[in-house]
């Protein structure tokens, strides 16, 4: 099976499925990365000293480059800078992330600062399981190919 979504009918999914903050606008795809505006103070669970700093700084540029699939993980990187003041997120970055994936189940898929940026690591064989693919029981789901741009891709196989 393979799905093919435009960028902006994946942002809509991710939006009516609550993984998107509305923080996060103009979404746009360029090659292999995805660019947004990202309003840092309107962010849940953002410390209020940062809320307040952030909204007198204005929108953050976000970028979430698709870095391949090696072996059975999914490799992205993500950086969100301020086009003028120049202040090292990463950190601040990981935490959020992290405290998204530790609602997905256990494994599934990590993040870790690496030189200024979020990379966060997407365990393919466990990542099938989040799928809504209904099989038959003896075959096995396996996602074979995702990548993500102008299109987010994902290509998915039965094994037996």
């Amino acid at each position: 099976m393979e799905l093919t979504v435009p960028l902006g009918e994946a942002v809509s999914l991710l939006r009516a499925a609550g993984a998107l903050p509305k923080a996060v606008t103009n979404v746009t795809g360029r090659g292999s990365s995805v660019l947004a505006s990202v309003n840092v103070h309107e962010l849940p669970d953002v410390a209020p000293t940062i809320a307040m700093a952030a909204r007198f700084a204005g929108p953050f540029e976000a970028q979430l480059d698709d870095h391949g699939v090696t072996g059975r993980s999914w490799r992205l990187e993500l950086r969100v800078a301020h086009p003028v003041l120049r202040f090292d997120l990463s950190s601040f970055v990981t935490g959020e992330v992290q405290a998204q994936l530790a609602k997905a189940p256990a494994g599934v898929a990590t993040a870790r600062t690496e030189n200024g940026a979020t990379v966060i690591e997407v365990d393919l064989d466990r990542a099938v399981g989040l799928l809504p693919v209904t099989v038959p029981p003896t075959a096995r789901p396996r996602v074979d190919a995702v990548s993500l741009g102008e299109r987010f891709q994902l290509v998915v196989g039965l094994g037996a």
